[in-house]
């Protein structure tokens, strides 16, 4: 099990994980995907694009991930409907 830190916050869940689950391996196979997100005061963050963390959904194959994953995969259908 990769080791996890999993937060609930007043504006939702976060998860973080040291070596997630899937097809991208290291921090360059995630980064690759990625997007910049500005939070707070100007401050910037990577963001794993949808589709990885899909991926790393599927791979984990964790009853809670299975749970997730029909509203992911209905996200990223209308994102890319909607360009």
């Amino acid at each position: 099990m990769p080791l996890m830190l999993n937060l609930v916050t007043e504006y939702g869940d976060i998860v973080l994980t040291f070596e997630p689950s899937g097809p991208r391996v290291g921090f360059a196979g995630w980064d690759e995907e990625a997007s910049d997100m500005t939070i707070g005061d100007g401050i910037v963050i990577r963001v794993a694009s949808l589709q990885a963390v899909i991926d790393s959904k599927r791979a984990a194959d964790r009853p809670k991930d299975h749970r997730a994953l029909p509203y992911l995969e209905s996200l990223l259908e209308e994102i890319q409907r909607n360009g």
